[in-house]
């Protein structure tokens, strides 16, 4: 099963696949309490593991083997152009080509890598997509889930797990693969997928349906949460529960101040990939997360950025029984479950 721990709470999804397609055996979404976890990093670890026998009881997924998600300031993720070499070869190679791209020591970090194939521009050279994340922060999660009964099997990053449920989506992203024979690329697709949490940002831009650029950013829904608290001289309690319940009564200006921070920070990240991608401008952009729930959000960014937007809801092809599972409360959160679901999927890798 998927398990996505986040700085607001704990998402938990378990897939199974049948000849249809995927379908729904068991979720939940438990709450955390304010500063359990903090800019990706496990503060209070009792507090997070109650978090998760909480969800497992809710949920009561068939199984405990779980993939679970990192992301933030202690992962780097870089693509790297090497000499054209079998994965065997590349193996015993591959700490002295990362120990060259990853900023911290090499012995600090897990590390993982992916060839993506041959570079653009030159057959005796090949891409590869270098993974790290700090051993401290990963072994921070382990203890939390081995505390819970869990047994991590994988570790995975939020924007590959992102990418993974939006090939769901395919459809309804409406992705075109051009074959190698094609030369002229205008129908080929460039677009970013963008969870929008609590606190962080997690884009994936694809081109034709490739990464070409990933990077994650410090804002979020909690911003929103802010400006309200600014704006109406309340708390922060009373703040969220105005977001979520009564969104309505949101003064102009505190909306206004958040869609101003959102969209810089989108337009820096857009920015960041135009620098060696502009030839290929992001067209569309998919919503995600938790932030993606707030009304109106897909207008407010295409206005804004002038870029096509729509939100992402992974449950819209994913099969659910409706004795077990309210269609509408799964329609409501899709979008906030775009990760745990992505997790999930992992499960059927090859």
């Amino acid at each position: 099963m998927g398990v996505d721990i986040s700085s607001t709470g704990i998402k938990l999804v378990e897939l199974g696949k049948t000849r249809h397609g995927y379908e729904l055996k068991a979720m939940s979404v438990v709450p955390l309490p304010r500063d359990a976890i903090v800019e990706n990093t496990v503060i209070d670890s009792m507090a997070v593991a109650q978090g998760l026998l909480d969800a497992i009881e809710m949920a009561r997924p068939s199984t405990r083997n779980v993939a679970f998600v990192v992301s933030g300031n202690a992962v780097i993720i870089r693509t790297i152009t090497i000499p054209t070499m079998t994965e065997f070869e590349l193996e015993p190679q591959i700490e002295f080509e990362a120990d060259q791209h990853i900023p911290y020591d090499i012995d600090d970090v897990y590390l993982d890598f992916q060839i993506l194939g041959p570079a653009p521009d030159d057959d005796t050279q090949m891409e590869v997509v270098l993974a790290a994340c700090k051993r401290e922060v990963v072994e921070d999660y382990q203890l939390v889930l081995n505390e819970a009964g869990l047994t991590p099997k994988v570790v995975d990053c939020a924007v590959f797990a992102l990418e993974n449920a939006a090939e769901l989506l395919a459809d309804e992203i409406d992705v075109v693969s051009v074959p190698e024979a094609v030369v002229d690329e205008e129908d080929v697709q460039t677009y970013a997928l963008v969870n929008i949490g609590a606190n962080l940002i997690n884009i994936n831009v694809l081109h034709d349906g490739k990464m070409a650029f990933v990077r994650d950013q410090f804002y979020g829904g909690n911003n929103l949460t802010e400006e309200i608290q600014k704006a109406h001289g309340i708390g922060y309690q009373a703040a969220e529960q105005m977001k979520l319940e009564s969104f309505s009564s949101i003064k102009a200006e505190a909306l206004e101040s958040f869609y101003v921070g959102l969209t810089s920070e989108l337009v820096r990240s857009l920015d960041f990939y135009a620098a060696s991608h502009a030839e290929h401008p992001v067209q569309k952009i998919f919503l995600s997360g938790g932030t993606a729930l707030v009304p109106g959000i897909a207008g407010e960014l295409e206005q804004r950025l002038g870029i096509e937007a729509r939100v992402l809801n992974p449950f819209s092809v994913i099969k659910a029984d409706e004795r077990k599972f309210d269609r509408d409360y799964l329609d409501r959160i899709g979008p906030m479950m775009m990760v745990p679901v992505g997790l999930a999927l992992r499960s059927f890798d090859a």
